[in-house]
């Protein structure tokens, strides 16, 4: 876990309704992720892999994001998807969400975000905040 990404998601949790939309197995994220990171209960909504019954509607279909939106009652153009994957970024698209910040800590090289034209890169999850200032000023 990177120095820092507890006190943002306290501090981006203040601001923000914050979810997670992910390939993990619940059980793990919870028995296993959080506890072992001391992830804080931050988290207002989790669709994970195990939500769906058709794994065609897996990313990059916009199923998990949509089923987010829809529970936490906000609009694709609220949201911001922040993501490691291209397969993220597609999900957003194809939920109609305008806003996508990547982070450079999982699948996507700089040059492949850049090549996406996202909203905003950050290195690394902790510098996310000035993509966020950025899409709703």
């Amino acid at each position: 876990l990177l120095a820092g990404s507890k006190e943002l998601l306290v501090r981006l949790a203040s601001r923000y309704t914050l979810a997670i939309a992910t390939g993990a197995h619940p059980e793990v994220l919870h028995k296993l992720v959080f506890p072992k990171f001391r992830i804080p209960d931050v988290f207002s909504a989790i669709c994970t892999i195990n939500d769906i019954d058709d794994m065609s509607y897996a990313k990059p279909h916009p199923h998990m994001a949509e089923k987010i939106m829809y529970d936490l009652g906000v609009l694709p153009a609220q949201t911001v998807m922040v993501g490691d994957a291209k397969t993220d970024m597609q999900m957003a698209w194809n939920a109609r969400i305008p806003h996508t910040i990547a982070v450079l800590t999982g699948h996507l090289s700089l040059k492949e975000a850049q090549e996406l034209g996202l909203s905003y890169i950050a290195e690394d999850v902790t510098k996310i905040e000035p993509g966020l200032r950025q899409i709703f000023s």
